[in-house]
C-alpha cells in the first residue's frame, strides 16, 4: 500500500508563510512514508506550470536533501508573473507492487502529457489495456499506475477537455484498487480527488482557505499540530464515498462531486 497526499490553495488563501507550506509538507512526508520507503514524488500546480519531483528514496530521505528544498522555494515562490499563483501540491510515498523504483518513470506523480497524478492501490488488468489501446498511446514505464492517467488523458483529449468526464470514461475500464489525486495543466485552478475503494480523508480548513488530503486523516492533523496555529486550524470533513471523486475549484472556492462508472 502506498499513501497520497496534498493540499489545494484557494484564491485569497491564508497559509502563505513558505516556511510554513514547507514545514506541513514534509511532515506529511514523514507520516505518509509508513506505507511505503523505496520512493516518494510532489508536484506543485502553479497558475502557468507544474513541477515535479520524483526520487527512488524514502520521503524522509527526500526532504533533508538540498534538492528537495530548492524545489519548494522555487515552486512557493511569491509573486511570480511568470508562474502565477500557487494551486494545489500532491504528493506520494511508494511501497512498489509493479515497476522498479530504479526507473524514475515508475515512480509518482505520474505525468502525462497535461496531466500530473498519483495512486495508492493495484490495477489489475493494466496489461491488458495497454494491448487494447496501443494503437492509441504507447506504454512509457512498468507501473500499474500509468495506465490511470494514460486513460484519462486520450479521453480528456476525445472530448474535448472535460476533465471529469475522461475521468469517468477512464473508470469504466480499470479493474483493482485505487484511490487518486490529480492535476490537469490545462486547468491548473482544478485540484481532482477520486476512488473507488481505496481511503482518501479529505479536511477543509475554511479559515484558512485551504483543503487536505490524504490516505488517512491523522497525516494531515499532525502535520498542522507541527506548524499551524490552533484556532486556524480548525477543520470540516468532507466525505467523499467509494466510487465517487470530487473536484475542488480553487479560484471559485467551490466543490463538485461526480459518480464513477463500473468497469466493464
Amino acid at each position: 500500500m502506498c499513501s497520497i497526499f496534498g493540499i489545494g490553495f484557494f484564491k485569497d488563501h491564508k497559509l502563505k508563510d513558505t516556511d510554513t507550506i514547507i514545514g506541513v509538507v514534509s511532515r506529511l512526508f514523514r507520516e505518509a512514508e509508513v506505507n511505503g520507503r523505496r520512493a516518494s514524488g510532489l508536484s506543485i500546480m502553479r497558475e502557468k506550470l507544474a513541477d515535479v519531483i520524483r526520487r527512488p528514496v524514502s520521503g524522509s530521505e527526500l526532504i533533508n536533501t538540498s534538492e528537495y528544498l530548492d524545489f519548494m522555494e522555487a515552486g512557493l515562490k511569491e509573486n511570480d508573473p511568470e508562474a502565477g499563483r500557487l494551486m494545489s501540491i500532491i504528493g506520494h510515498c511508494r511501497f512498489p507492487t509493479q515497476g522498479p523504483e530504479s526507473n524514475i518513470l515508475n515512480n509518482h506523480p505520474q505525468v502525462i502529457d497535461h496531466i500530473i497524478g498519483v495512486h495508492n492501490g493495484v490495477i489489475t488488468n493494466d496489461h491488458a489495456l495497454f494491448r487494447k489501446f496501443e494503437k492509441l498511446f504507447t506504454r512509457k514505464a512498468q507501473v500499474d499506475t500509468e495506465i490511470i492517467f494514460q486513460l484519462i488523458n486520450h479521453f480528456n483529449q476525445s472530448i474535448m477537455g472535460k476533465t471529469i468526464g475522461a475521468i469517468q470514461q477512464a473508470s469504466k475500464f480499470l479493474n483493482g484498487s485505487y484511490a487518486c489525486a490529480m492535476q490537469n495543466s490545462r486547468h491548473p485552478y482544478n485540484l481532482y480527488l477520486f476512488r473507488n475503494n481505496n481511503p482518501i480523508d479529505v479536511l477543509l480548513y475554511s479559515k484558512l482557505g485551504v483543503v487536505l488530503f490524504a490516505t488517512r486523516e491523522s497525516f494531515v492533523t499532525r502535520a498542522f499540530e507541527e506548524f499551524v496555529d490552533a484556532a486556524a486550524g480548525q477543520c470540516e470533513e468532507v466525505e467523499i464515498p467509494a466510487r465517487t471523486g470530487l473536484v475542488f475549484n480553487l479560484w471559485n472556492k467551490n466543490m463538485s462531486r461526480f459518480d464513477l462508472k463500473e468497469a466493464k
